[in-house]
């Protein structure tokens, strides 16, 4: 799978909130399923122009929405499709 970049420029309100609005929007669509692995947190920090811990606090509230959950070894990973 090509890494899953999101373009935030349509979204309004905290940069964390758009973050977890593009993810649930892409799990939506049927671009991210159920295994994708997104990229590392640094890594879309930087091309979003985000501090880390910004996309960190987003990685979060996908993971308590039940979106994804984070693994060591794998790094963050989508587990179900969105409602």
């Amino acid at each position: 799978m090509k890494a899953w970049i999101p373009d935030l420029s349509s979204y309004d309100g905290p940069a964390y909130r758009a973050v977890v609005n593009a993810i649930e929007a892409a799990v939506g669509s049927g671009h991210l399923k159920p295994g994708d692995i997104l990229p590392s947190q640094r890594m879309l920090a930087d091309f979003l122009g985000l501090h880390v811990n910004t996309v960190n606090r987003a990685i979060r509230e996908t993971s308590r929405r039940g979106l994804t959950v984070g693994s060591r070894r794998r790094g963050t990973v989508i587990l179900r499709l969105a409602a």
